[in-house]
């Protein structure tokens, strides 16, 4: 299944739910900034985003694809914005790997935070998904959380 040039991979409720937060991008300015920096979005038992991949991968763990539609579409751009930070510290180093802390870590995940509450305020999200995402901002912790312990 591909939408919005990306390849979604996964269980036909996962397809459906995915194909929703995608259309409800659909034409955000901050969907179209990072739509290159996803090749695959796939059904996993964890989150995460291996922008590092060939072709950059979105993983996503049940409790968020079935989430708000609107929370999984922020999401979506929060990971994207991973992609990207990967690809242009990427690209800076001459096509070196980039020291991790130019795309994960605290300031990367503020970083995505932002560019996700950007998304959500876009995508006019109820003030109770704009609160909880400013607060993150404050003091990200949850990406210290080793990939198999996610319960997201």
């Amino acid at each position: 299944m591909d939408i919005e040039g990306i390849e979604i991979r996964g269980s036909a409720d996962f397809i459906l739910r995915t194909k929703e937060a995608l259309r409800m991008l659909g034409e955000t300015q901050c969907f179209k900034q990072v739509q290159q920096y996803i090749d695959i979005i796939k059904e996993g038992q964890h989150s995460a985003m291996r922008g590092y991949d060939e072709k950059p991968t979105y993983e996503v763990g049940e409790p968020t694809w079935r989430s708000s539609p609107v929370w999984y579409a922020g999401t979506i751009v929060h990971d994207g914005y991973h992609s990207k930070l990967y690809q242009e510290a990427k690209a800076k180093s001459g096509g070196k790997e980039p020291i991790a802390d130019t795309w994960t870590g605290t300031e990367a995940e503020k970083k995505c935070l932002k560019y996700q509450l950007r998304a959500l305020r876009e995508l006019n999200a109820n003030e109770r998904l704009i609160t909880y995402v400013e607060g993150l901002i404050k003091n990200p912790t949850y990406h210290k959380v080793e990939y198999e312990e996610r319960r997201w």
